[in-house]
């Protein structure tokens, strides 16, 4: 006699053949049988030390496979410890899978440890915002509509987070029938304006590429450099697009906005037309753009309409779908003949001054870090001063090894996401730039990736101050409130009390030699960087008037 299935064996066996190798999350009573049902799918099961760094795990799996990540977590505080992760995937186009438990529907209206009803915590209606769908699944027969529809949800289009929360009784519930539908990648393609593109184009004096973050979520490098080469382009590069194309291509002239060079701002300000790939065109991209030096006209290819068109006052010709789709088909339908190349007479050399300082500068050290790793690493970058230093002054080498999120900006989300994947690349060096901020926030997570064999190589920036937010608070109001570390942290002893190894740096040749040491190792490292506390980030210029 056959055994029925249970909602879990469904999930997760959808899961695996789905090719999901890895979940994340912290394990509770509430979603017991379905984290439990994963490991015996063969999904290994990767327990965090915090549901969020466990979300962020889960984003940068999914960045790395570029399929679906899964995290989970408790009913209640389990659940809403995931939100900001949520969110995160959600900035980030992320395709990640958010499972929380919940008590028994038969035991609904009792008061209970963890509620996540709409008694107390509802987390069905607090993952709304935060995702791209949210539902709790109420019945065994509701599944499998609701679960299909979920995943095409998170794999389509647009790609993003969703959330299921599940109560026990229906993780356990025995079904005779469970259709899951696996979605299959569609070319996503939008041909309308092909002809408004083109002659645009041609007809500009002045065009300008800005390589956002949708290059590297859509893996565009290839094309982004063939658009550039066609038609003798300059690239310039927003904080999250950073890495889409190579430091050293010749059409690369360098960051803009917060974090970037003067050269890619005064270029910014001097076009006629803006290739907007891949980005919303935020405050951290145009913050140095004068309204008076919009662009004529603007060709716009994002996967989300949301913003399109309404940040500048261009004329916007807007391509929707799948960047590297469009890029493909737009680049294979030009005929050669009817280009307009155009000679490019501005130099390339956005290289700006180092900052001479009588400790160790942070962009000396990020000026020279690409020279020191293994041409196959991924570089996941904290939010920070830290991490505007690293859009400034670090030579990516490899198009889309660099990440780094400047839209949402939540602290401490990179240390999840090099575990989540080193998890899904183990045959990657995969590095995370962090701040001590950042890290006291979430670096207990150093202790997930030694007790799973992770060996990301952690790299610390310890001034023992929210440095970004001290240097902003100083120049506004004169204030620093709430910015100092009275007691800072020894990033070396917390590692090596979590398993880790420590190193310390305080000139760049013990950097040097601990990279060397850290690669050479295989293990979980933390390098320590004690760096000038007065160093001015490059996120000085983005300030507001609190007077």
């Amino acid at each position: 006699m056959d055994v029925l299935k249970t909602v879990a064996d469904y999930m997760a066996e959808a899961l695996r053949d789905l090719g999901v190798t890895h979940s994340f999350g912290i394990i509770g009573k509430s979603i017991c049988p379905i984290a439990l049902k994963l490991v015996d799918y063969g999904i290994e099961f990767i327990p965090g030390r915090h549901e969020s760094s466990s979300g962020f795990a889960a984003g940068g799996y999914a960045l790395k496979t570029g399929s679906l990540g899964v995290a989970f977590g408790t009913s209640g505080p389990g659940g809403t410890n995931l939100l900001t992760a949520a969110a995160h995937a959600k900035a980030n186009n992320l395709p990640v899978l958010f499972i929380t438990g919940h008590q028994s529907i038969k035991e609904l209206g009792i008061p209970q440890c963890q509620d996540s009803t709409s008694y107390l915590a509802d987390l069905a209606d607090m993952f709304r915002p935060a995702t791209l769908f949210s539902k709790l699944v109420e019945r065994g027969d509701h599944f499998s509509t609701i679960f299909n529809h979920a995943l095409s949800i998170a794999l389509g289009d647009k790609k993003g987070p969703v959330h299921l929360c599940i109560p026990f009784d229906v993780q356990t519930e025995r079904l005779e029938e469970c259709r899951i539908v696996l979605p299959q990648r569609e070319r996503l393609v939008s041909y309308a304006n092909y002809e408004r593109v083109i002659s645009a184009i041609n007809a500009s004096s002045r065009p300008l590429i800005i390589a956002g973050k949708g290059v590297n979520r859509s893996g565009a490098h290839k094309e982004l450099v063939q658009l550039a080469e066609t038609f003798n382009i300059p690239v310039v590069t927003s904080p999250g697009g950073k890495g889409a194309i190579a430091a050293d291509h010749p059409l690369y002239h360098g960051p803009v906005g917060v974090g970037g060079c003067t050269h890619g701002d005064e270029m910014l300000n001097n076009s006629d037309l803006f290739i907007v790939l891949g980005s919303r065109l935020s405050d951290m991209t145009i913050c140095n753009l004068k309204k008076e030096n919009h662009p004529d006209q603007l060709i716009q290819f994002d996967v989300d309409p949301t913003f399109v068109g309404k940040i500048l006052t261009s004329d916007t010709i807007s391509v929707g779908g799948d960047l590297r789709d469009n890029l493909e088909l737009y680049l294979g339908k030009i005929d050669p003949s009817t280009i307009t190349r155009r000679e490019i007479e501005l130099s390339n050399h956005y290289t700006e001054e180092l900052p001479v300082l009588s400790k160790l500068s942070l962009a000396s050290v990020m000026s020279t870090m690409s020279d020191l790793i293994p041409y196959n690493s991924s570089v996941f970058v904290d939010d920070g001063s830290h991490g505007f230093n690293a859009v400034k002054w670090f030579n990516v080498k490899k198009p889309g090894s660099f990440v780094f999120d400047a839209y949402f900006a939540c602290m401490g989300n990179s240390i999840g996401m090099a575990i989540g994947a080193k998890a899904a690349a183990p045959e990657e060096t995969v590095f995370c730039i962090t701040g001590d901020g950042c890290f006291m926030m979430l670096g207990t997570e150093i202790n997930t990736a030694v007790c799973k064999n992770i060996p990301v190589i952690f790299i610390v920036v310890n001034n023992m101050q929210l440095d970004m937010a001290l240097k902003g608070m100083e120049k506004t109001t004169g204030r620093i409130d709430g910015t100092i570390f009275e007691v800072p942290m020894d990033a070396v002893k917390f590692a090596e009390s979590l398993g880790a190894t420590g190193f310390r740096a305080e000139t760049q040749e013990e950097f040097a030699s601990a990279i060397s040491q850290a690669v050479e190792l295989n293990r979980v490292a933390v390098i320590e960087l004690l760096t000038d506390r007065d160093e001015m980030p490059p996120t000085a210029h983005r300030t507001l008037d609190l007077n």
